[in-house]
């Protein structure tokens, strides 16, 4: 605002200059003008030397968390716990995008920090990793009580049950780490597995305000309210032999989680919910109009969408429920029903996930350079 006010008063002066006003007038104009202009410029100054002082004293209070001690808070009721990992090349002076990467239904965060490797793609690319948990609930009800889940809309266990409410719970996390850590709320990014992927589309839609952008794993969107949504870009990655959400539909999981069946858990599918996204990112042209094959996978997207956003599918032909490079096969309380095998380093699972969600910023609203 000062420095506005300044350069108003440079603009006064070349105005009447122009008008040919008299020189002896001039000088009883400029010289209180000019006064305050230098006065004005201190101001600015001492503001900036204030700010930085501010933000230094800010950095040299900051702890870096420990990465394997849950932190939490108190929300509705419930404490709600995640672990942040901060990149061993972070530099605290500057502020670092942040994925959120939320666990599928019965794993914890730890188990998914496990599962996935991210923090290998986090020291790559200097990016903080928030990984939330979601409410393990004896005796609520539901089919696998007492497993972490989110409430994703049509899914899943105690949280679907409960009717707990994840989206206040992330919302109000993305909110405490942008104001405690040194992130760029400009790029915030959520990805997720099975139950996480289909919560982190959830969150696209309430809380897109927030986010920068989406990409996720073999979960469908399970939550129709657009009210809040305004277009980010988002894409979805499934496995064609997906044994638990079905690439064709999700029909499967209905005979585990009587919530889930319902008209849209029964008709959703991969190819279903690319178009679902067509529609609510207002895309042109009734069909993608990119198509990107391989002998391994091949990405589907509509790049003509709202908002200079983009809708993608991500489709493994050989791929199952887990798409990542690990395999997960030890202490999964379901792997009677899935073959709990990874991509056996096909494919860089993160790295294409990261490709997509980097190019955008909040703060562009485009994609970056």
């Amino acid at each position: 605002m000062l420095e506005i006010f300044s350069q108003d008063i440079w603009g006064m002066i070349f105005h009447l200059l122009l008008r040919g006003i008299n020189m002896k007038h001039l000088n009883s104009v400029l010289v209180p003008m000019l006064l305050i202009s230098f006065c004005l410029a201190g101001c600015i100054e001492n503001e900036d030397s204030i700010n930085e002082v501010q933000q230094d004293q800010i950095l040299s209070d900051f702890v870096v968390p420990d990465p394997d001690v849950y932190q939490c808070f108190e929300f509705e009721g419930w404490d709600r716990c995640w672990l942040t990992y901060f990149p061993e090349n972070v530099n605290l002076s500057s502020k670092s995008p942040v994925i959120f990467e939320l666990h599928g239904w019965a794993a914890s965060s730890f188990e998914m920090r496990n599962y996935t490797s991210i923090t290998s793609l986090a020291d790559e690319v200097g990016a903080i990793v928030i990984h939330p948990e979601g409410l393990a609930i004896p005796n609520s009800g539901a089919f696998g009580e007492n497993q972490e889940s989110w409430n994703s809309g049509v899914c899943c266990g105690d949280a679907k049950a409960q009717d707990i409410n994840d989206s206040g719970f992330l919302i109000k996390l993305i909110n405490n780490i942008t104001q405690e850590y040194p992130v760029d709320e400009n790029r915030i990014y959520f990805t997720g597995w099975s139950n996480g992927c289909q919560m982190s589309q959830r969150m696209a839609l309430e809380a897109s305000h927030l986010i920068a952008a989406v990409a996720c794993t073999s979960g469908y969107l399970g939550f129709t309210d657009d009210s809040q949504y305004s277009p980010i870009p988002i894409m979805e990655m499934h496995g064609v032999l997906d044994e638990i959400a079905q690439y064709t539909n999700s029909g499967r999981l209905t005979f585990f989680e009587e919530d889930a069946r319902t008209i849209e858990a029964i008709q959703n599918g991969a190819v279903e919910n690319l178009y679902d996204w067509a529609a609510f990112n207002n895309c042109d042209g009734p069909i993608a109009d990119s198509n990107d094959p391989n002998a391994v996978y091949s990405i589907q997207r509509f790049t003509s969408c709202e908002n200079n956003t983009e809708v993608a599918l991500f489709t493994s032909y050989s791929g199952g429920h887990n798409l990542y490079v690990n395999d997960i096969c030890d202490d999964i309380s379901y792997d009677f029903v899935w073959s709990c095998l990874g991509n056996q380093g096909l494919y860089d699972t993160h790295g294409i996930m990261w490709d997509f969600m980097s190019r955008y910023s909040k703060e562009s609203g485009d994609e970056t350079e």
